[in-house]
């Protein structure tokens, strides 16, 4: 009877130890990595203004119901860097003034930031990760009032 006592805490302590060691040896997966995240195709899903000490109010819904064509809105990242825009015809006037082109850029997620590089130049914009949504976040001063936009796109 103490035999078979000393070998089953043997064999827990080795199966403790096994997972233990498992788990320090983990490291995080590709597809856990921001870059690995944006791999796929995006759509335009959410626009949040937030007027300084104000409340941060989604748009999107409002904007649709001026240009419904928004909904189809879409950009696709690939994993080789490269990233597309899918603006529909009856849309591409709407769309121009607040959509950027991310169309012949190559794309980077570092630092949670978006590093879109084009023929214009590099321009960051800060990034987050939400699930199965993404958030580009850009502010602007005027005024002494900060006015902050989060484009919201879901994951297709």
């Amino acid at each position: 009877m103490k035999v078979s006592s000393v070998i089953r805490k043997f064999t827990v302590l080795l199966a403790l130890s096994s997972l233990a060691l498992t788990m320090m040896n983990c490291s995080k997966k590709d597809e856990d990595t921001p870059q690995a995240q944006i791999v796929g195709t995006w759509k335009f899903s959410n626009f949040f203004v937030k007027e300084g000490n104000g409340p941060e109010t989604d748009y999107f819904p409002i904007a649709l119901f001026g240009a419904p064509c928004l909904a189809n809105v879409t950009f696709t990242f690939n994993s080789n860097g490269k990233a597309t825009t899918s603006i529909p015809n009856d849309c591409k006037d709407v769309a121009e003034d607040f959509v950027p082109d991310v169309d012949q850029a190559t794309v980077e997620v570092k630092d949670n930031k978006l590093i879109v590089t084009s023929s214009g130049g590099t321009e960051e914009i800060p990034v987050s990760f939400e699930g199965n949504k993404m958030f580009w976040t850009f502010s602007d001063t005027d005024n002494g009032v900060t006015t902050t936009v989060r484009m919201g796109f879901t994951k297709q």
